[in-house]
């Protein structure tokens, strides 16, 4: 969405990263509210990388304010190559991951939540800073440092993600980096095509869906940087 926004619509690289980041908002609220419904959430885990994720997004926010836009750009394009590597290593690593199961999963330890903490912080700074997506780095704090199943790390993920969004967007929103007309337009494109991709998920192979998957973050950071 920032490569979009920023290439196709030419919003400056910082408005284009406080929208991208107000849409992620409406997406992952919605996401989170869902999984809730069906128990894939556990609130603790999530509340405590969340909590952490807005005092991160705001740093980020206000750190990405100093950084030029022929700067930012590249290095948000380059986020988005680590975001593409961390896809690929969250397809790589799911069959070990997923040895965690509720009856395996044990109370958070006082260093579990120190460590996500520190995940918490990390994924805000770079959503807020880069306007990057980093469900994939949550999600593998949330499978690897939680100890949390596959399912619950998904849930939990949109969850701390929620709140990450909604801080690190309205500290951008206040140096004037959303663009309302361009919002409303992406939310109501990301809600009626992340409608009409979920119609296609299952009928698509899963080797078409992990390339797709690694693809698209990839292909979008290079437009970001040579474009």
């Amino acid at each position: 969405m920032v490569t979009l926004l920023t290439v196709a619509f030419h919003l400056p690289i910082h408005q284009a990263v406080g929208t991208a980041l107000a849409a992620m908002l409406f997406v992952t609220a919605a996401g989170a509210f869902s999984h809730f419904r069906e128990g894939n959430v556990s609130i603790m885990p999530g509340v405590v990388v969340g909590i952490a994720g807005m005092t991160g997004a705001v740093v980020g926010a206000n750190a990405s304010q100093s950084i030029p836009e022929h700067v930012l750009q590249p290095m948000a394009g380059v986020a988005l190559w680590v975001l593409a590597f961390l896809v690929w290593l969250r397809t790589q690593l799911k069959g070990r991951l997923q040895e965690t199961t509720e009856e395996t999963a044990t109370p958070l330890m006082a260093g579990q939540v120190g460590a996500g903490l520190g995940v918490g912080v990390a994924g805000g700074v770079a959503s807020a800073f880069f306007g990057v997506g980093m469900a994939p780095f949550v999600q593998l704090g949330m499978l690897t440092v939680m100890r949390l199943p596959l399912n619950k790390a998904i849930g939990s993920t949109m969850l701390a993600l929620s709140f990450i969004s909604l801080s690190g967007s309205i500290a951008l929103a206040s140096n004037g980096d959303v663009s309302l007309t361009h919002l409303i337009g992406v939310v109501i494109g990301m809600t009626s095509g992340s409608y009409v991709g979920a119609k296609f998920t299952r009928r698509a192979p899963r080797a078409v869906l992990r390339a797709g998957m690694v693809a698209t973050p990839f292909l979008a950071g290079t437009m970001l940087i040579v474009l």
